[in-house]
């Protein structure tokens, strides 16, 4: 289908918000977590011309929030599709979109507590799952661990501090891995043994986990040598 952007967020320096308006006509049904892929004519550097491109962007808003669904995409110097959203795409313009797709999902009743562990942009299919769980007042516990490189790098951080204040049920624990002059009252350090230690809930918890592949592997380990049942951690690499 094609979808026209309505709106664009600056969410950090890296990071914005891409808008897709889905009008009165347009059916589209997805599960928190799930994904789109996005296809457009962007400019080839190594073919010195344009060609297709297409990436997948998790969904970051939730299937209750009418009318729209956004995407947070990361601009990275070599990517083509993310620099082209980034520099080229603006409200009004209407962009190609295949989806949704995706088992990285949250399944209400599956458990009464969540453990979302996100490094960077993996934070996109988490804020689709704490808003559905939150607009829709259900009784699961919510943990975000979230780690960023600096202070600055924290999407939806704003949103997330003011949820932690409206609802008992959600709480976020922040992390820095590379602390430079911005001030910074929480915690510093990668997410390690000890840190998860702190942050083990009970033995039905479901623990997601979406990031880089490294980061995956070593944190897959780490909860398993926890004693975290392998069955209960999901995981998805971006």
């Amino acid at each position: 289908m094609e979808l026209v952007v309505t709106e664009i967020r600056q969410e950090t320096p890296e990071i914005k918000s891409f808008r897709f308006d889905l009008g009165s006509e347009t059916p589209f049904s997805f599960r928190p977590g799930q994904f789109i892929i996005i296809t457009a004519e962007v400019w080839n550097p190594r073919r010195n011309r344009t060609g297709p491109a297409n990436r997948a962007f998790s969904i970051s808003s939730s299937p209750t929030d009418e009318g729209f669904i956004e995407i947070a995409a990361k601009r990275y110097p070599h990517g083509r599709l993310t620099t082209w959203l980034h520099d080229t795409v603006k409200t009004g313009d209407s962009l190609k979109i295949k989806g949704p797709e995706g088992k990285f999902v949250f399944t209400d009743g599956e458990s009464d507590s969540i453990v979302l562990i996100a490094g960077g942009i993996g934070i996109a299919p988490y804020r689709s799952m704490i808003r559905y769980i939150l607009n829709l007042g259900l009784k699961t516990r919510v943990k975000l661990l979230y780690s960023a490189r600096t202070a600055d790098e924290f999407a939806f951080k704003p949103e997330f501090d003011a949820a932690m204040k409206e609802h008992d049920n959600f709480e976020c624990v922040y992390t820095i891995t590379r602390p430079n002059e911005m001030p910074w009252r929480h915690r510093i350090g990668r997410f390690d043994e000890a840190f998860f230690r702190t942050h083990l809930e009970n033995t039905r918890t479901h623990y997601y986990i979406c990031g880089p592949a490294v980061m995956i592997r070593d944190q897959t380990a780490i909860l398993t040598a926890l004693g975290v049942d392998p069955g209960l951690i999901h995981s998805e690499r971006w």
